[in-house]
């Protein structure tokens, strides 16, 4: 194996695919060009003080590569909180319907790796692709004394909070087409100040307005009561029309005001 060929598979991409109830994943490759288990190195490492760049850099990759590969209990272990970590990690795959995954990792920044999340979800013969960027941190274990992940939702997904989750599905409420009161329609992508309300208003008029349920990928909040944020569409549902008393021109006048003011919100 020549040396940029050893750079390409060294600087980890480790990709997934489901078949059948298990997992199939390229192995990573070691400097001699030989497999390597890419964790067997950080495992037993103990040490004290703060951990180093190439310390981060070693255990990101090896959960990483835990992670691709479908190995819940491998990728737990390299966290501070396995019981949690081997959770969510299974749920990716059997909650989220993750049929394919390629993880590309980026340079550790201290102890700060970056990583690129290449997925496919597939649901009841539907496939879509769902790509994102999280980081993931790497602290000392208090008890062990080894470099570990420190486990956080947003490891799975950027914008999953405390006790939230990824999941796909059928929803559970149709979607709704919200419009202005002279009928224009009022989109998240486009009026982002509205985000919140428009989820809520799918929440609490969703099944009642007589639209048709899809499938999708969304964010499972912490609290019961609570709008799910939908991140994907699988499935396009047949939407109900609400009508609002919110005015289009003027909620993006106030959106456009308010964009010059860091801690400003409309």
């Amino acid at each position: 194996m020549n040396g940029a060929a050893k750079g390409a598979v060294i600087g980890g991409v480790f990709l997934a695919m489901l078949g059948g109830a298990s997992y199939g994943v390229y192995t990573l490759v070691d400097d001699s060009g030989e497999g390597a288990d890419p964790d067997a190195s950080v495992r037993s490492g103990r040490g004290s003080g703060p951990v180093g760049e190439k310390e981060a850099e070693k255990v990101a990759t090896a959960f990483l590569a835990a992670w691709a590969a479908g190995d819940e209990r491998g990728a737990a272990d390299l966290t501070n909180n396995a019981a949690a970590a081997q959770s969510a990690v299974e749920d990716f795959r059997t909650k989220a319907y993750v049929s394919k995954a390629v993880i590309t990792p980026g340079p550790a920044n201290g102890t700060t790796v970056p990583f690129r999340v290449e997925a496919e979800i597939t649901y009841e013969g539907t496939t879509k692709p769902l790509g994102y960027d999280s980081q993931l941190t790497v602290v000392r274990g208090l008890t062990t004394g080894r470099p570990l992940v420190d486990w956080q939702p947003s490891v799975i997904h950027p914008q999953l909070g405390k006790d939230e989750k990824l999941r796909a599905g059928a929803a559970a409420n149709p979607p709704v087409k919200a419009v202005d009161r002279n009928g224009e329609e009022l989109t998240a992508e486009k009026y982002p100040s509205l985000r919140q309300i428009l989820d809520e208003l799918r929440q609490n008029y969703g099944s009642k307005a007589g639209g048709r349920a899809g499938a999708e990928v969304w964010i499972e909040p912490a609290a019961a009561d609570a709008p799910k944020r939908t991140l994907l569409t699988l499935v396009e549902g047949e939407p109900s029309t609400l009508k609002t008393y919110l005015d289009a021109t003027v909620q993006a006048a106030a959106e456009r005001a308010v964009a010059r003011f860091p801690e400003a919100s409309v």
